[in-house]
């Protein structure tokens, strides 16, 4: 990444402001069931939708999907989505659809599976074939963000985005890769697989070091020598996913070149993964983010490094309240508490660091959703747990509990039903969409996020709650 462009993460240091301050809206308990649901797209949900809370919730997340899907353009209409709510970086960014969220859009549609989702998740499928294809480098790669509020000459909503956002860092191209293999299994449309294989051959072709093995792994982007965790994650399960859908094992030389990386990052005295390399030899170290602890044992499931997954539980565990400082319900009488997690292990040191807009506290939406995807797939029991949890269904049930709350309290103005959080100027109802974060948050490295609807941060609670792992190979229909 140069320094004329940005990251996907990187746009919420320009958000404007909290969300407004809410109303509370009461949520029953959820509760798990160790039964297997049929609605997942990979090796079925242990979650049981007889709990209404937890079956509303649901079904409330995809109408904020729908809304935010159709808020240009409806139908088969060929377009992304837009991102985030109006409000995010104070309307500054429009329509922005970044293609990490909109890869995972058509893998949170995926992940129920109806005839409608499949619909929708095609039109987002073809709006990233379309961006591929039509892209002036003609390479394969995908840039980090579109527009999806204007059409182009072709009637597809999907134009050249902010100047900031023309990068096309590893993962920003692997995610959407992943997506398109993942509707290739489900619908048998070649063009997706085909996609899929073009964003993993740029990757190949632009990004890998053959150079420095060990580690060896994938650069950060093209003409960078930083390498990201996270990325070389994605690397290799979209070369695996691949390698398996075409029967081509020389993907799978790739997967292990990126595998080899990931698990040279690995600390055994602390359990956890290294965010990558600050070039590429040097381990960086001081900070170290949620999202590679719990990918890569959604891509691996390898139990020498599961316990990345308590590390992450334990060290990144956060609480927000209303009483918090800049919590994002406002100061109201409010009384709320919110478990989860935050993004990294400096995030807690946002006011230390100098940064005195931001709540302690605050908990990252998007990445407590990982959590709970992890948990559903790796289902340790309670006996033997670490001291004050009860297993892995246990404390997922006690996160998605929280994440209800979250949905039904987040941004409410005070005595009314209005989140004051729109999407092409039209109020987003109460209780659908989530949140990037619960409050204003540092990552510790150098961006904030915001209490803004999020489609990225709904996608992974739901799926989470379906048991869906987005980094696998899918379950054919």
């Amino acid at each position: 990444m140069t320094k004329n462009e940005l990251s996907r993460r990187q746009l919420i240091q320009l958000g404007a402001g909290t969300a407004a301050a809410s109303a509370l809206v009461s949520v029953p308990g959820t509760t798990l069931a160790h039964a297997s649901a049929a609605n997942s797209v990979t090796t079925g949900s242990p979650m049981a939708f007889g709990s209404s809370p937890l079956k509303t919730s649901v079904t409330n997340a995809y109408a904020f999907f729908n809304q935010m899907m159709d808020a240009y353009a409806q139908g088969s209409t060929v377009r992304l989505c837009q991102s985030y709510s109006d409000q995010i970086a104070g309307g500054t960014f429009f329509s922005t659809a970044f293609v990490y969220d909109n890869a995972l859009l058509v893998l949170a549609y995926l992940a129920r599976g109806r005839a409608d989702d499949i619909a929708r998740a095609k039109v987002i499928g073809n709006a990233l074939l379309y961006i591929q294809q039509n892209d002036p480098a003609a390479d394969g790669r995908f840039r980090q963000a579109y527009f999806a509020g204007t059409p182009d000459a072709n009637s597809v909503f999907a134009t050249t985005g902010l100047s900031f956002f023309q990068g096309s860092a590893v993962g920003d191209v692997a995610w959407p890769g992943i997506a398109l293999a993942q509707l290739y299994v489900r619908t048998g449309i070649r063009a997706y697989l085909d996609g899929a294989a073009k964003a993993a051959t740029f990757i190949e072709n632009t990004t890998r070091d053959n150079t420095n093995v060990p580690p060896g792994g994938y650069y950060f982007g093209n003409g960078q020598n930083n390498k990201s965790t996270e990325h070389n994650i994605d690397v290799f399960a979209l070369f695996t996913l691949l390698a398996k859908l075409t029967g081509d094992n020389s993907w799978l030389n790739g997967a292990q070149h990126a595998q080899a990386f990931v698990q040279a990052m690995f600390d055994a005295p602390s359990g956890h993964f290294w965010t990558g390399t600050s070039d590429p030899t040097h381990i960086f170290f001081d900070n170290s983010p949620e999202d590679c602890q719990t990918w890569s044992y959604l891509a691996f499931s390898d139990p020498n490094y599961a316990v990345s997954v308590d590390w992450v539980k334990t060290n990144l565990a956060t609480t927000d309240t209303s009483f918090a400082f800049n919590n994002g319900w406002g100061n109201n009488g409010l009384k709320i508490r919110v478990n989860g997690m935050t993004f990294a292990s400096l995030s807690k040191l946002g006011t230390v660091l100098g940064d005195s807009s931001v709540d302690a506290d605050a908990v990252w939406v998007e990445g407590t959703g990982h959590l709970i995807a992890a948990l559903m797939q790796r289902r340790h029991p309670a006996a033997g747990d670490l001291p004050t949890f009860h297993g892995d269904l246990q404390l997922a049930s006690d996160l998605i509990e929280s994440m209800i709350l979250v949905q039904n309290t987040q941004g409410v103005q005070p005595g009314t039903i209005s989140f004051g959080q729109t999407v092409n100027g039209v109020p987003l109802g109460l209780g659908q969409g989530l949140p990037a974060a619960t409050s204003i948050l540092n990552t510790g490295f150098g961006f904030n996020y915001f209490p803004y609807l999020h489609i990225g941060a709904t996608a992974w609670y739901l799926m989470g709650v379906q048991g869906a792992n987005p980094l696998v190979r899918a379950t054919e229909d």
